[in-house]
């Protein structure tokens, strides 16, 4: 039986030989009739067609048919084309389904995806015994007609993007189908018998209403889903209401007091020295439902840590400091409150957020009403700004001459304005006046029993994912397990195992339910970091805890306040201290002998029983690969950096292709955290300044770039091309010789990336170049992907001094790419009308063009340590 992923192989086969267009065919060719030209495939994307022209219908024999990326509303006549078996329609302007279709019994392959299409009638796929590939996403369908199950054959169905409220029962007999897409829909239920009857290998439904099974389920993949459900059929459903609080806001605002406050049942007042550092986690119940308080620390030093918690389908508490909110001062409206909602805006656009305003006992009567409404109308501005700077792109996008090469850009910016921010009406209170936090309270239980703003806080889960919770809670209470409530992964089985009767419970069932219990945030267990695969956080807050040692707007001070003795325990001085004061202030870096002595300091001064066991665990025995480390590397907080003086004699042998170890002492390595970069001139010293001959490109950002996203970019490119310098706004690589630099421009309303290189001097190196260029912004993409919310688009300025204009890149991916755009040799500026060569501009698309954007296979061991294998 062929899969899915042979019809690629398939359409690529096909391309590749030798085939005749129709403007070929309207040529005159010496030697042979028009008629007896062999006929095999029509490509007429990207013609701008309305019709499907008459001579491409009398032409029978065609059996590939592309005609994506037009402005067809209609396909009439297409079915006497019967020899046909792949049609690709898709990108046009479809509202119905074409019926001529039906009579088209070759058809393997069919894509309609991105149209307008509202419904498919019933007989449509009764002919069609042969379709393997459907593709019908990004439409406005909400059913499947009956006669799909007719379809035995078929292998992939893409319905993501549409208005399906449940799976078709159609779909439920399709015993071949190997791939099933149904994202971004409003499903909240799934059925068993889609996993356990069909036979599918990839499936996706993230971003739906799901709560049977649960989008933390969902999430873990086809054989935790596969478990879900035969759990439930071993024995009844338990309906769980949890809720997942985030307060933010900036720092001493008064998050902490409400958080305890609200948890605690009373008044709970926090001083100054006492302020959050990085993340406190508490939990508390109100009436049936089930809270779990996330406290985040308002200093910018601490955000770099938000990413890793901050989830979707959860209500924001955005905290404002009344007494200090100035009405007529738009800066102190950003710093207090836009810069929040900006953030949610791109990390969880769909959030629902209730504002809270604080210290209202500071303010008059008259002045709290007049600024909760300024706070209320500037939130509700500023979001319809965002709407309509969105629609503004769409538009702008559609209206181009060259609009069909713009398209996977105008889809990504509709997904993007069809997720809106819920603001509840702001809150006022007096963090010391319990009745106040008692109406807090309400309007927090209110709230979230509103189906319409949290349509799936009911969860329905088997009897064994809640036993199994209470077992943790009762192996995290207990007097015999570590305070810390880190433990190896087979241990807590056997402690679980101790308590209740799980007869069924093995170690692949619990794996299942601790991803479960990791994405609700009730423990951490990082299974795809290698250090860590076989260890459990049972208490989240606690390794908030170990974050917060290394990441705090005080660390200097803290380098201080580190006793003799403690440094006599690692083997350092009171002038090893100021080394490395000198180094985290002028290179923002800490020696891992730094590290260990900071951390083990503050255990110290912990409430912990043991934290010798503790700090061994954590740091290892001067081990590169101890756990810690591995978190801050695998979150991209820090990277480690080596500094290597002499040639080792005795190194290993060089094999190209292999890895290549570098070893050097413990000591000597070193771990940059941009957090805490400074502007270096060494950066702008090594690259020498701008050229007005250099190649740039920007990476332009809507709403603006995210905070802490140029440092992740630093560290993940870093990471790729170990010979490079950073700063606190740019840094730059270097690859075969040929230097890099990468800047950020974060202002409001003109935030990018802008990325600069010289230009080649040889013709052959344009290529190379642009390769390296392609790479960082693959990495950029990626990163861009835990930003659902973030639209970023590429342009070129042009080449001529003075002139505003810039060269907009299309869509990098697909048909109408940015490689089929640049296969002239030049390109005019439509403002000063001075032509300029295409590589100047844009990736040429000669040799490779389609994989030039791919990086090279590269293998890191660590960081230095790089094998790169071409393709």
């Amino acid at each position: 039986m062929m899969q899915a992923n042979e019809y690629r192989k398939k359409e690529a086969t096909v391309q590749g030989n030798e085939t005749t267009s129709v403007e070929a065919r309207a040529s005159p060719m010496e030697g042979k009739r028009k008629e007896e030209l062999p006929l095999r495939q029509v490509d007429l994307s990207l013609k701008r067609l309305k019709v499907i022209p008459s001579e491409v219908l009398l032409e029978t024999r065609i059996q590939i048919l592309k005609l994506d990326r037009n402005k067809l509303r209609n396909v009439s006549q297409i079915g006497c084309l019967k020899e046909l078996q792949i049609l690709l329609i898709s990108k046009n302007e479809l509202n119905d389904f074409p019926v001529e279709i039906q009579y088209l019994v070759h058809l393997e392959r069919l894509e309609l995806n991105q149209n307008k299409i509202e419904a498919i009638p019933s007989g449509i796929f009764l002919n069609l015994k042969a379709l393997k590939y459907l593709k019908l996403n990004n439409n406005r369908l909400s059913d499947l007609p009956k006669d799909l199950s007719t379809c035995s054959e078929l292998q992939y169905l893409n319905l993501a993007h549409n208005l399906f409220t449940e799976i078709p029962k159609s779909i439920l007999t399709l015993m071949s189908l190997r791939e099933l897409y149904v994202d971004n829909n409003k499903l909240q239920k799934l059925p068993s018998d889609l996993f356990l009857s069909l036979s599918l290998k990839k499936f996706s439904a993230s971003y739906n209403h799901l709560k049977e099974p649960p989008d933390e389920v969902c999430a873990g993949g086809l054989k935790q889903i596969r478990s879900y459900f035969l759990q439930l059929q071993g024995g009844q459903a338990r309906e769980e209401k949890r809720v997942k609080v985030i307060f933010i806001g900036t720092s001493l605002a008064g998050k902490t007091t409400i958080s305890r406050s609200l948890s605690q049942g009373k008044i709970m007042p926090v001083f100054e020295e006492d302020r959050t550092v990085g993340i406190e986690i508490s939990e508390f119940q109100i009436n049936d439902f089930t809270f779990f308080f996330w406290d985040f620390a308002g200093h910018l030093e601490y955000y770099v840590t938000h990413h890793v918690f901050i989830t979707p389908h959860a209500l924001v508490i955005l905290v404002v400091d009344l007494h200090r909110y100035q009405m007529d001062n738009i800066q102190c409206f950003i710093d207090l409150v836009g810069f929040w909602i900006n953030n949610l805006l791109m990390r969880v656009p769909d959030s629902v957020v209730l504002t809270v305003g604080t210290h209202k006992d500071l303010c008059h009567p008259e002045e709290v009403e007049l600024k909760s409404r300024d706070i209320q109308e500037k939130i509700c501005s500023m979001l319809d700004e965002h709407k309509a700077s969105l629609l503004h792109f769409i538009n702008n996008l559609g209206e181009r001459q060259d609009c069909e090469l713009y398209l996977e850009q105008a889809e990504k910016l509709r997904e993007i304005s069809n997720c809106t921010i819920n603001v509840l009406p702001v809150i006022t209170i007096d963090s010391n006046n319990y009745n106040d936090i008692e109406n807090l309270q309400h309007h927090i239980l209110n709230s979230v029993r509103k189906v319409e703003l949290f349509p799936n806080v009911i969860k329905m889960l088997p009897i064994v994912y809640k036993t199994v919770e209470l077992s943790i809670i009762e192996v995290t209470q207990s007097e015999d397990s570590p305070e810390h409530g880190i433990m190896d992964l087979d241990h807590l089985l056997s402690e679980i195992l101790l308590r209740n009767d799980h007869s069924d419970l093995d170690k692949e069932l619990l794996k299942d339910i601790l991803r479960y219990l990791h994405r609700i945030g009730l423990i951490v267990w990082y299974e795809d970091i290698k250090s860590l695969l076989n260890t459990v956080f049972l208490k989240p807050s606690f390794l908030i805890t170990v974050f917060k040692m290394l990441v705090r707007h005080d660390l200097a001070k803290q380098l201080e306040r580190i006793p003799a003795e403690v440094l006599v325990s690692e083997r350092s001085f009171k002038r090893d201290v100021l080394k490395w004061q000198e180094m985290l202030r002028s290179k923002a870096m800490l020696r891992l002998q730094a590290i260990r002595v900071l951390v083990k300091h503050q255990l110290e001064n912990l409430p912990l029983r043991d934290t010798k066991d503790l700090f061994h665990d954590l740091l290892g025995n001067l081990r590169e690969d101890a756990k810690l480390i591995s978190l801050l590397v695998h979150f991209q907080i820090c990277m480690p950096v080596r500094n290597i003086k002499d040639l080792n004699p005795r190194a290993q042998e060089f094999v190209p292709g292999n890895p290549w170890s570098v070893r050097s002492s413990p000591k000597e390595m070193c771990y940059l955290f941009p957090t805490y970069l400074n502007i270096l001139m060494e950066v702008t010293e090594r690259w020498g300044g701008d050229h007005s001959e250099d190649i740039y490109v920007r990476v332009y950002f809507s709403p603006q770039i995210p905070e802490g996203f140029f440092q992740r970019l630093m560290v993940k490119s870093c990471s790729f091309y170990t010979t490079h310098w950073v700063g606190k706004g740019n840094f730059l690589l270097v690859n075969n010789g040929k230097p890099l630099m990468i800047k950020e421009n974060n202002q409001r309303a003109d935030s990018y990336l802008e990325i600069r290189s010289r230009r080649p001097k040889k013709p052959n190196d344009f290529g190379p170049l642009w390769d390296f260029k392609l790479t960082i912004l693959s990495i950029m993409e990626k990163l861009c992907k835990e930003w659902p919310g973030l639209f970023y688009y590429i342009r070129t300025p042009c080449r001529t001094v003075g002139c505003p204009d810039e060269f907009e890149w299309p869509d990098i991916e697909g048909p109408g790419s940015v490689f089929d755009m640049n296969k002239d040799d030049f390109k005019t500026c439509e403002t000063c009308c001075n032509t300029v060569r295409m590589e100047l501009l844009l990736p040429k698309a000669s040799s490779q063009a389609n994989n030039s954007r791919v990086p090279p296979s590269i293998h890191i061991t660590n960081y230095g340590e790089a094998s790169i294998v071409s393709h």
